[in-house]
């Protein structure tokens, strides 16, 4: 903005308030809406970071399990080995012991063995007598009658002694030739357990379905009163145990026989919380800061050019409606004013071309008017009425009444333009008289589709073409037959009047080419001149006329009226 007196106290525009305050809005919106999406975006990453951490160590737990549970299976169900049960409980050999410290040198989990024959006696045992017990052979008897009772190849349960201790145990039934031999228990060292989740960087516990644990990274997460269970009392993601936050997830094992718990530490971080806030906001000030001294620097430039473009818009205004507006300021005010500059030369252009208009349209009213009313065309009308009286009475009456219709039409000009229909109806009145006039020597046909009966058109815009056909037509020919069509393409309504006349040889074709091409009036072919340039006025764009003729054979003209004109 220029000042006259430097020293005078700069006042900041209407507008320029107005521009900083919205951008001012826009701006702490904006940086809010940053820091909230930015929140939920670290909200987001950390729920993400989580669930993919839960997910690997669920899949960690769960394959150690699946590990352990398939060698012991394999281990039990193997033809050999279940050769060497059988063959033990009928020699009572000692041969298995090899057998299990070979499996236990490469085990996960190593095991222990019980093998009971068909009366439950235990034939042979990797326990030793301290561990095997009274407790541990009531257990083991009756965990061998469910497991014969069940008629399952793998039968599992959990043993348990004491609190914090627990045992895997997997129960092999032993059959020959379908009778009952005995069983083979093993039992998987709890120790073992502890030592493969120990490699693991998160808590898990194994239980079976009904809460019997298997195994414990750390009896911790496990009731005091009741250690050797563990059964969630609610579905909650986050549980505290002794005073620190997990988050909890569990994954069904083996359908549904064993459930797998996951436990992450995730400690609610208020303190890291609240400095990431406070350091958001800092950025957020120092952004807004930044941000306000370069919209005060932007839009003191943009009032500049926004006071120069109302300057030189109130000229156009006041002063000189054709003045163009020169500003160089390489942006969207520069973009602006010249849009405005060609405004200003479509409405210069705008207003010549209806001035032009309006005096094609009193020529051609005045032409139309002239022809309608003219002396020949009463004569004759009015003597083939006379004529038709006493033969034929009642076509004398309907003659009188297209003959009076043409009239009322003709004179009416409170009407420029009329709908489509409304110009049918007298053309057909018109050609009726001509028809009457010159009997068989002239025949005609309308074709125009429905579709363009409501466009708006001017008033008597083919009338002239009719008039022209005939005149000339009769001139070469004693019978013509005049052929008009309308129709509606994509872009525009079209129409066209044909005869059968001598039509015009090529010279004179383009020189009436010409005609329509120029914008000096001829006298001699004014009338298709008009008709073109009064079409070209109202719809603007390729509307217009376009002649066609072959000598000898007839004269085609064709009228092209874009949509959207008028």
């Amino acid at each position: 903005m220029e000042h006259s007196h430097p020293d005078r106290t700069y006042k900041k525009s209407r507008f320029q308030q107005e521009l900083e305050q919205s951008v001012s809005r826009k701006l702490i919106s904006s940086l809010l809406l940053g820091c909230l999406l930015f929140c939920i975006a670290i909200a987001a990453v950390n729920a993400l970071n989580q669930n993919a951490r839960r997910e690997d160590h669920l899949e960690s737990v769960a394959a150690t399990f699946h590990e352990v549970y398939n060698n012991t299976s394999a281990f039990l169900l193997d033809a050999g080995h279940t050769e060497l049960f059988l063959s033990e409980l009928r020699n009572d050999q000692d041969n298995l012991r090899y057998l299990i410290s070979q499996y236990n040198v490469s085990a996960p989990v190593e095991i222990q063995l019980i093998l009971t024959d068909s009366e439950g006696n235990v034939r042979f045992t990797t326990f030793s007598e301290g561990e095997m017990n009274l407790h541990r052979q009531e257990f083991n008897s009756i965990a061998v009658d469910n497991a014969c009772h069940l008629m399952r190849t793998v039968y599992t349960t959990v043993y348990h002694f004491r609190a914090n201790s627990s045992e895997y145990v997997m129960i092999h039934p032993l059959y020959r030739d379908g009778e009952y031999q005995g069983a083979v228990a093993v039992y998987l060292n709890e120790n073992d357990w502890t030592k493969l989740f120990s490699q693991y960087q998160y808590d898990a516990i194994l239980t079976k379905s009904n809460g019997d644990v298997i195994a414990c990274s750390s009896f911790s997460f496990l009731s005091q009163k009741n250690a050797n269970k563990y059964l969630p009392a609610d579905a909650a993601q986050y549980v505290r145990v002794n005073g620190n936050r997990y988050l909890r997830s569990s994954r069904s094992l083996e359908n549904g026989t064993v459930l797998a718990y996951s436990f992450i530490y995730s400690p609610t971080n208020y303190s890291y919380l609240f400095v990431g806030l406070l350091l958001i906001v800092l950025l957020g000030l120092s952004w807004a800061a930044m941000f306000a001294r370069i919209m005060h620097a932007m839009t003191e430039q943009m009032v500049k050019s926004v006071d120069t473009l109302v300057r030189e818009i109130r000229i156009i205004r006041k002063e000189a409606p054709d003045h163009i507006i020169e500003i160089d300021t390489g942006d969207e005010i520069e973009e602006i004013a010249h849009q405005v500059n060609k405004m200003v030369r479509s409405i210069q252009e705008l207003s010549q071309r209806n001035i032009a208009l309006a005096e094609v349209n009193n020529r051609m009213e005045m032409q139309n008017l002239q022809a309608q009313i003219n002396p020949h065309f009463i004569y004759n009308t009015l003597d083939n009425i006379r004529y038709l009286i006493p033969t034929d009475p009642q076509r004398a009456q309907q003659l009188i009444g297209r003959f009076i219709g043409i009239l009322r039409y003709s004179i009416n000009n409170t009407k420029h333009n009329v709908p489509v229909k409304d110009d049918l109806k007298y053309l057909q009145d018109y050609l009726v008289i001509q028809s009457t006039r010159f009997g068989a020597n002239f025949s005609y046909e309308i074709d125009i589709d429905d579709a363009c009966m409501e466009f708006i058109i001017p008033k008597l815009l083919l009338q002239p073409l009719l008039e022209n056909s005939i005149k000339y037509g009769f001139q070469k020919k004693p019978r013509i037959h005049i052929r008009v069509r309308g129709w509606l393409g994509e872009d525009a309504l079209y129409f066209t009047v044909e005869d059968n006349g001598g039509g015009v040889d090529e010279t004179m074709l383009e020189q009436l080419r010409d005609t329509l091409r120029s914008d000096e009036v001829n006298i001699e072919h004014n009338g298709l001149q008009n008709i073109n340039r009064r079409i070209w006025l109202g719809y603007g764009g390729d509307s217009g006329l376009t002649i066609d003729s072959t000598e000898g054979e007839g004269f085609t003209v064709k009228l092209k009226l874009r949509l959207g004109g008028m």
